[in-house]
């Protein structure tokens, strides 16, 4: 019995936890498809898929998610190889280094990033400096600025989960594919990227959850000329106060996460050795 009651409270604060998250996405869900006067109704729904306003929002995240992930994961497989064949002093920096880019103040990592993208930053001064250029190259308040911004906090979040599983990769395997004629390319391809699979499925997923569903770096990077899907609830819901159409994009939102980790999981599925093909 106290083995029973131990069980429980080591598990009760997940539960509750639980709890609340599903609590909270059925309001949000109840929300969606009620009408200001408490009516069942799919309005909001007809609406928000008819409209191209909000339909340019969920593209344009969806497109900068995609592109952010994908430049993160070009950038930090090399990094994250490094991390795991490298030396243990190097790695340790690298991890560091990381860690306190991930950990540090959002807001404050933010600003640091509109301290050097400013037409009065690090990066233009120097521009002016060297003579590349008179006027003030354009780096805030569009596209651009909130990807750079997005790639540097979603970089850690892919690097990480791949030097995990790499560092559980013998490098004996692609000595032992070097010993038996491939070249270092084929036996990459073949070998340690199939054997990495589940740590680049992994941090893809974190980097494209957290680059689709972005708020702050928008509101900061993008100000009021490139805002995202995150920007559109946040001013449906305070703002506008319009909390069924704040449902709807929140709803939309999260089936498109799904829909787009499935598909990463099932590419990753077939990377794997032995994988569907």
């Amino acid at each position: 019995m106290t083995q029973k009651i131990r069980a429980f409270l080591l598990v009760s604060p997940a539960m509750i936890l639980l709890v609340v998250f599903f609590a909270a996405l059925t309001t949000v869900l109840s929300m969606s498809v009620r009408s200001p006067a408490g009516d069942f109704t799919f309005a909001n729904y007809i609406r928000f898929v008819n409209d191209t306003h909000f339909l340019g929002y969920l593209w344009r995240s969806i497109r900068v998610a995609c592109y952010v992930t994908l430049a993160a994961l070009i950038a930090g497989y090399p990094i994250a190889y490094v991390m795991s064949r490298g030396s243990r002093r190097f790695a340790s920096f690298i991890t560091l280094a990381l860690a306190i880019q991930f950990f540090s103040i959002y807001v404050i990592k933010m600003y640091g990033w509109m301290l050097m993208l400013g037409n009065n930053g690090v990066i233009n001064r120097f521009l002016k400096y060297i003579g590349l250029t008179e006027t003030p190259v354009r780096l805030m308040y569009n596209e651009l600025g909130v990807a750079i911004g997005l790639f540097a906090s979603a970089l850690p979040l892919m690097v990480f989960p791949i030097s995990s599983v790499l560092q559980n990769v013998s490098s004996r395997y692609e000595e032992a594919a070097n010993g038996l004629g491939a070249t270092p390319l084929q036996a990459f391809f073949r070998i340690t990227l199939p054997l990495s699979a589940p740590g680049v499925v992994g941090g893809a997923v974190l980097a494209y959850v957290f680059c689709f569903t972005a708020y702050l770096t928008p509101s900061l990077l993008g100000g009021s000329i490139f805002k995202m899907i995150g920007n559109l609830i946040y001013d449906q819901a305070m703002v506008g106060f319009n909390y069924g159409l704040a449902g709807t994009a929140a709803v939309v939102t999260l089936l498109m996460s799904l829909l787009v980790v499935f598909g990463i999981n099932s590419l990753g599925n077939r990377l794997l050795p032995g994988g569907t093909r």
